[in-house]
């Protein structure tokens, strides 16, 4: 069954809906999700979003509206059951879809069609699918990294090496890493060192400093990063917004990096390690899931890592439990003789 939207119109109602959330990265996802449903829904992508205010005013927006709360349940069943990628991208994007549509038919006062849409059934997660979705470097690998960004030569390489160091030892997230400010550091007691993280939801956090992390991120800002700021001799446009003078981690024109100068770093220690030319996949993520993973490993208490982690529910860090629980069957499936099957 197909069915056609208001193209105009839709799109004016996903500006005006991604206008209420907070964080960029969040508008970002949202937008790239509710793509996919305007593809299904017969919208081309790149269209012209147009004022993201004045919707309930909008002819276009309330016709598209009223188009989408007029498609059958069984419609929206399909669009979720066809939905490609892993379960956890594809109950995300349910979800967007299930905000964006309570959105408009609150703002609009029309029937809001996705309200019993529940997200896809998770399939039973196998060890080989659970590594997937987890991507976690061995110890031995972080070693390998954090020695490749340690050789890292002048200001930017210890940059790096204090960048790679934190997002492992503390678990931020990229924008979290980018997003640190100096006034979030509490450094001064070696005893108590922590620093504290604005992460998902606009949430903080406080996030305990291992001691390499702290030696290593107390030595760049001592010698490299008063040589990096002094490097921003020209204020950028919009320096309200990125406030340069507060970060912690700094480019070559002494301003904040953004995430995909993280990426960039983490990927450019990775294959001075040798670690790209093997095949494992290292990038800002799988330092925070390879903190998770060693944490549960070292027997760690899954609700500590949950609060180190930031994670809103224990459920979330659980996934570090289960890759543990695979590795030590592994190990015991080798070392235990009765557990060897005969050959």
């Amino acid at each position: 069954m197909s069915v056609q939207v208001d193209p105009a119109g839709f799109q004016a109602l996903v500006a005006g809906f991604l206008a209420t959330r907070g964080s960029a990265n969040t508008r970002a996802a949202y937008a790239r999700d509710l793509v996919i449903l305007g593809e299904a829904l017969g919208v081309p992508e790149g269209g012209e979003a147009g004022p993201s205010f004045g919707v309930e005013d909008n002819p276009a927006a309330r016709r598209a509206a009223e188009q989408m709360s007029q498609i059958a349940p069984g419609w929206w069943q399909n669009w979720r059951d066809g939905l490609e990628g892993r379960q956890s991208s594809r109950a995300r994007r349910v979800a967007a879809v299930r905000a964006f549509c309570r959105w408009w038919s609150r703002a609009l006062a029309l029937p809001n069609p996705v309200q019993d849409l529940r997200p896809p059934a998770a399939a039973a997660r196998t060890q080989e699918a659970l590594a997937r979705e987890v991507s976690a470097l061995t110890p031995a690998q972080m070693r390998r990294l954090c020695d490749a960004a340690a050789s890292m030569p002048g200001p930017l390489g210890l940059r790096t090496h204090a960048l790679i160091e934190v997002l492992y030892g503390c678990g931020l997230r990229a924008t979290e890493a980018a997003g640190l400010d100096m006034s979030a550091l509490h450094l001064d007691d070696p005893a108590d060192p922590y620093v504290v993280v604005l992460g998902k939801g606009e949430k903080h956090r406080a996030v305990a400093v291992p001691v390499v992390a702290r030696e290593v991120l107390t030595r760049y800002l001592a010698t490299a990063r008063p040589e990096l700021r002094a490097n921003d001799v020209t204020p950028r446009p919009g320096q309200q917004k990125f406030r340069d003078a507060d970060a912690v981690f700094l480019g070559a024109r002494g301003r904040r990096i953004g995430r995909s100068d993280v990426w960039r770093e983490v990927n450019r220690a990775a294959d001075k390690a040798g670690l790209v030319s093997e095949g494992v996949r290292v990038f800002p993520h799988a330092l925070r899931h390879s903190c998770g993973t060693h944490l549960v490993q070292a027997g760690v208490d899954i609700r500590y890592v949950q609060a180190h982690l930031g994670h809103a529910s224990p459920v979330t860090t659980e996934v570090y439990t289960h890759i543990t629980a695979s590795h030590l069957r592994d190990d015991f499936d080798r070392a235990h003789p009765r557990a060897r099957r005969a050959s």
